[in-house]
């Protein structure tokens, strides 16, 4: 059975993309597609930087998409890996270090020279800035379906900084999900991960039926994964489809021609070019 022969299967309407949340009025399919400027607009500026969000914004990106982990000084920090080895050429797990040491790193001059300096944020000082200037798809990084601590703190974070209804929460873990969901009212989707997934959270959430099984608005497939039968499938459940990580002009176009909700490109600038 494929993941659109899936969607068609009824589920309770408590669980349905169709709910009373007013948040969901952001994420509703057939909206008007979004772009979500990924890692902050990797392409344009170094990933998950403030320099890479307040350009973003800028440019006029619908919503800015970021990743969350937690520090071992218990802060939600925005990096997408693990280590940091790519981003700062540190051999060394976020987990490891306290929020001032990660402070202190350079993540910019691995993408240009101009961005020297530039820092890992922690998750409220982005909010705090840019929370009522755009729309967020946050990302929870947590490796373990069982947890680490990063999705118990992302509800309540959220909640006491009243951005439920400008968050998007998404995760391939759908553990993180679930628990995300018992704290706070934001809305929730599902990444699908690329064929030949490893970890037992991305097995599982690369099963077709789990989208039934959470409390989901939206689904996020690899792009390669997106046909016209999925997004029609997808809209006449309620779901949103947000299609990740489209970087070419001419797929960005295939992927709106075929209906999807939401663009995650690293190029937020030439998806906006194609909206105009």
């Amino acid at each position: 059975m494929g993941l659109f022969e899936v969607l068609l299967t009824p589920r309770p309407a408590r669980l349905s993309g169709e709910m009373t949340n007013p948040a969901c009025e952001f994420w509703r399919p057939m909206a008007g597609p979004l772009v979500h400027a990924h890692r902050g607009g990797a392409g344009l500026a170094p990933e998950n930087t403030m320099a890479a969000f307040r350009n973003s914004v800028a440019l006029g990106a619908h919503c800015i998409e970021l990743d969350v982990r937690l520090c071992a000084s218990g802060e939600l920090v925005v990096v997408h890996d693990e280590d940091l080895r790519r981003v700062a050429g540190l051999e060394a797990r976020v987990a490891e270090l306290p929020m001032a040491e990660l402070k202190s790193l350079d993540v910019g001059s691995h993408f240009s020279a101009e961005f020297a300096g530039e820092s890992i944020p922690c998750l409220v000082e982005v909010l705090e800035e840019l929370g009522q200037e755009t729309l967020f798809n946050i990302e929870v990084k947590e490796e373990s379906l069982l947890g680490d601590g990063t999705s118990a703190r992302l509800g309540p974070l959220l909640s006491s900084m009243g951005l439920e209804q400008r968050c998007l929460v998404s995760s391939f873990n759908p553990g993180a999900l679930l628990r995300v969901a018992r704290d706070c009212s934001a809305v929730l989707a599902l990444l699908y991960p690329t064929e030949g997934a490893g970890r037992l959270k991305d097995r599982l959430s690369a099963r077709p039926w789990l989208a039934r099984a959470l409390p989901v608005v939206a689904i996020n497939p690899h792009y390669e994964s997106v046909s016209p039968k999925l997004v029609s499938c997808a809209h006449r459940r309620g779901l949103g489809v947000n299609a990740w990580t489209v970087n070419q002009a001419a797929v960005m176009a295939e992927q709106l021609h075929m209906g999807v909700d939401g663009l995650i490109t690293d190029r937020p600038d030439l998806a906006l070019e194609l909206l105009l």
